[in-house]
């Protein structure tokens, strides 16, 4: 996987997580800035204590100022997620490594003027705090995906069964002249008509798969854009919605190592070869995360208040509390 694509997928994960709050937190800050804290909350050297972790006291003016002066309303969620991930996932050398090229392709990418503005809007000062942010990155999908292989058979199992996900590639073979059918009954079929040269072409593939790997094949042949990169696609499973439908309906039938019949979709001849359906190797895709995740109504923030209370961090003003939980596990907030 190529970095655009980590880059692509990393973002994507970490702004559901702080798009899904942004309201909420909004509303919190809101209440800490304007509402009177009660007389009878516990107070440190004057000042009223909001939250502890395992004991040491942060009090209402430095979570304020945190809040509003340094991390920014949209952060509080992204905050509050980082201090449990810090706290409960090691920073290993590959995390590292992996944050060092990302912040750097990133800064390349965007400039710094554009990125100071994205990671500011994240609660971060700026492009040089790239870095920290794709170590939270790696951090919160490790957290999530170690709960994940804990509750296997809870939500990862009857996903599996039901969804058929695997990591495809395809090769394509473009031909201008795809003609639809329609029969008596309303159904709808494709025909190509190739060129001498699209026909030759395919034949070329079809003889090349005897003998070379699917994605020296796809590298040399194929029409597609994935051709750069060996023809890989990437993660599939039943829900997806991103194909045109033939190409769906082949995809779902091939199986870890097989590679399917060239059939015709609107854009020419099409190849699917399934480069894997293990789990271990789905485990390292974003998007079957991302599909566990979605089809569980808030699972994605229930690691998150697992480990939290796990590890002693916690947020001790009520108010803050109920509004914070109300976002990132409202199925646990009473009245």
């Amino acid at each position: 996987m190529d970095t655009k694509e980590i880059l692509k997928k990393f973002w994507f994960v970490a702004l559901i997580a702080v798009l899904f709050v942004v309201f909420i937190v909004v509303y919190a800050v809101n209440m800490i800035s304007s509402k009177p804290v009660e007389k009878t909350a516990k107070q440190v050297d004057g000042q009223y204590i909001i939250y502890s972790i395992n004991g040491e006291n942060y009090t209402a003016d430095e979570l304020y100022d945190d809040l509003k002066n340094s991390y920014g309303l949209t952060a509080t969620y992204r905050k509050f997620d980082s201090i449990v991930c810090d706290k409960a996932i090691e920073t290993t050398t590959e995390m590292k490594n992996i944050a060092s090229s990302n912040a750097s392709y990133l800064l390349s990418y965007y400039g710094k003027e554009n990125l100071d503005k994205q990671l500011q809007s994240l609660g971060y000062a700026g492009a040089d705090n790239a870095y920290d942010y794709y170590i939270y990155l790696l951090k919160s999908q490790q957290l999530r995906t170690d709960y994940l292989k804990e509750h296997e058979a809870e939500y990862v199992t009857p996903y599996v069964k039901e969804n058929n996900p695997k990591i495809i590639s395809h090769i394509l073979v473009k031909v201008a002249d795809v003609e639809k059918i329609t029969d008596e009954d309303g159904n709808v079929t494709l025909k190509a008509n190739p060129t001498a040269e699209e026909e030759q072409k395919l034949n070329n593939v079809l003889e090349a798969l005897k003998t070379k790997s699917f994605a020296e094949v796809a590298t040399e042949y194929s029409d597609d854009t994935s051709a750069s990169n060996g023809g890989y696609l990437g993660y599939f499973d039943n829900t997806n919605t991103s194909y045109v439908d033939t190409f769906k309906e082949a995809a779902k039938t091939v199986h870890e190592g097989e590679t399917t019949e060239a059939f015709v979709s609107e854009y020419g001849y099409h190849i699917i070869y399934c480069d894997t359906e293990s789990l271990e190797d789905l485990y390292a895709s974003t998007d079957f995360l991302n599909a566990i995740f979605n089809s569980n109504t808030n699972l994605y923030n229930r690691p998150l208040v697992e480990k939290a209370n796990e590890l002693g961090i916690k947020v001790t003003d009520e108010e803050l509390n109920k509004l914070l939980m109300a976002a990132i596990n409202p199925e646990e907030v009473t009245e």
